[in-house]
């Protein structure tokens, strides 16, 4: 355990580490944790959501938090060769990725072509898969660099360069069959609202689909993750890193009509959560 005091330093180990490699980074970062604050009872109320986004600015080094952050440096021609995480050189890193990635196809259950949106989908690897099985992909993201790197990488593909919430809010049109994120959920700030405006992009049978999302047990119910590489990257790009108990998780998605189902897969990071809205379920349903 560190303090937020001893980040800085500690994190200047880390870069050194990456220097040698993915592999030996991310096992020096897995033993680096900050205890939490102590938070606010109430996790869906206003002083929460402060004590959350104050932790963040600790956290990041930023004085708030702005969805400008949510940028990813690289080279774009080396990119478009060999993308994360393949440049990574890590079979662990590929191989858990290939695993997420085939868990989160599998869990949709939608035989093509369907009409789907990939909420935050960075690197595009997702996209590429969807659009390889005949669905019909719409690829939101609010990073120029990934918008223009998917474009070039999935041709079949529909992109649009906007942030998660504002294309929910302003979605016009006929409506998906799924919604999908990838590694991107934890990324909103305001979750809450974006489940709620889901349901006017999805279809009322749809699904949302959460894949490889830092849903777990927690000691507070959510906010910004305390683990060495969560602290790592919100250090030093400002990503917003959230993690969610799965307590509060399956409550949220009740509280905005939506019901789950969690399917486990053989690694931590291929765990998806099912969702479909409430009223197709025939009423509030039973969480699985």
């Amino acid at each position: 355990m560190v303090s937020l005091a001893e980040l800085d330093s500690v994190l200047e180990e880390a870069a050194a580490c990456f220097s040698l490699g993915e592999d030996a980074g991310r096992a020096f970062l897995a033993d680096i944790r900050v205890a939490p604050p102590p938070w606010p009872s109430d996790p869906f109320s206003a002083q929460y959501t402060r004590w959350a986004f104050e932790l963040y600015a600790r956290i990041s080094g930023r004085s708030s938090y702005s969805v400008a952050h949510e940028s990813s440096p690289f080279d774009f021609d080396a990119a478009l060769r060999r993308p994360y995480p393949y440049a990574t050189g890590s079979s662990v890193v590929v191989g858990d990725d290939l695993v997420a990635r085939g868990s989160i196809v599998r869990a949709l259950g939608l035989t093509a072509p369907a009409r789907v949106v990939e909420l935050g989908p960075g690197w595009g690897n997702l996209t590429a898969d969807l659009v390889a099985t005949g669905h019909e992909v719409t690829a939101v993201d609010v990073d120029e660099g990934f918008c223009r790197l998917i474009a070039e990488r999935v041709p079949g593909a529909h992109v649009v360069c906007a942030d998660m919430l504002s294309f929910a809010a302003w979605h016009e049109g006929d409506r998906y069959d799924a919604a999908i994120f990838f590694e991107s959920f934890h990324h909103c700030a305001q979750h809450v609202e974006l489940l709620e405006l889901l349901h006017g992009v999805i279809r009322r049978d749809g699904v949302v689909v959460f894949g490889a999302e830092p849903v777990d047990v927690l000691a507070y119910p959510w906010g910004p993750r305390l683990d060495g590489l969560s602290l790592w990257s919100s250090r030093r790009y400002g990503w917003l890193e959230l993690g969610f108990d799965e307590r509060y998780f399956l409550a949220m998605l009740r509280r905005t009509g939506w019901v789950a189902r969690r399917i486990g897969g053989p690694t931590a990071s291929s765990t998806v959560y099912v969702a479909r809205t409430a009223r197709a379920r025939g009423g509030p349903g039973r969480q699985e």
